[in-house]
Order: C-alpha cells, then structure tokens, then sequence
C-alpha cells in the first residue's frame, strides 16, 4: 500500500493540533483518521493539491486495529461494490486516495472552526457534538462541564 499523503496547506494546523504541552492529538496519525471521519460525514471528498513526500505516511503508522476496515468501509461507501476489498494494487489506491481526499475535507473543517480558536480542545468538543447530533441544538462546552 503507498504512502499516504496529506495537503501541505494543513502543515500549520497538524502542527498545532500535535504539539505543545498538552496536544491534542498525540500523532498525526490520529489526527488524519479524525479528519477523514470529519470529511466522510461531510460526505465530500477534496483532492490534495500539494504534497511533501517526504511527509507521507506509512499505512504503518496508522497504530490502530481498525484501519484496514476503516479503508475497506470507505470504498464499499463510496463505490458501492465490493472490489475495493480485493489486494489488487489499483483498488489499494483508491483506498488510499479517497482516505487522503476524505481527510483533506475534515482538515478545511477544523481549519475553519479552529481559525481563531484560544480554546481547541473545547472547539473540538462542540464540533463532535454537533456532529454526532445534527439536528440537535448545540450545547454550549462550558454548560456541560
């Protein structure tokens, strides 16, 4: 499987999201699964435009148990079809681009909301609760603290 990649433009908000004294991601791993999950919800895909491959990513990396299936689901979504399950190495590609592209959205997302945020954390907060409950109207973080 290759590497995978990520939008050059995000450099600044992985950065910020993996560092410091208290990150809130504790790799960018992480942080491209939450984007990706982001980006499946916003059920839009965005085509990377500028890559460093010396940033990309092993599928190795991705420290989870539930990875591959996470790539398998998302091209039985997306397709419809289950030849994305099959080794063939286009069909691996494919995985890999729309986990690339779906993560790409969920970064323009967090961007957007943590643009000028003093509190990240408390942003994700209210954007995971707004997304879990689309219809609901959103709690304020302090009010469940």
């Amino acid at each position: 499987m290759r590497r995978i990649q990520r939008d050059m433009c995000h450099e600044e908000l992985i950065k910020s999201l993996t560092s410091g004294d208290t990150p809130v991601f504790k790799e960018i791993w992480r942080v491209l699964l939450f984007a990706a999950a982001l980006g499946i919800k916003d059920s839009k895909r965005i085509p990377i435009e500028k890559t460093d491959s010396g940033k990309a990513i092993p599928d190795t990396y991705f420290n989870s148990p539930g990875w591959k299936g996470f790539l398998y689901l998302i091209g039985l979504a997306d397709t419809g079809d289950s030849a994305c399950l099959h080794g063939a190495e286009e069909a691996q590609d494919y995985l890999v681009t729309a986990f690339e592209e779906y993560a790409n959205n969920g970064l323009h997302i967090l961007q957007g909301r943590l643009a000028s945020s003093a509190f990240p954390l408390d942003d994700l907060i209210s954007l995971l609760i707004e997304t879990a409950q689309p219809t609901a109207p959103t709690p304020d973080v302090k009010d469940l603290i």
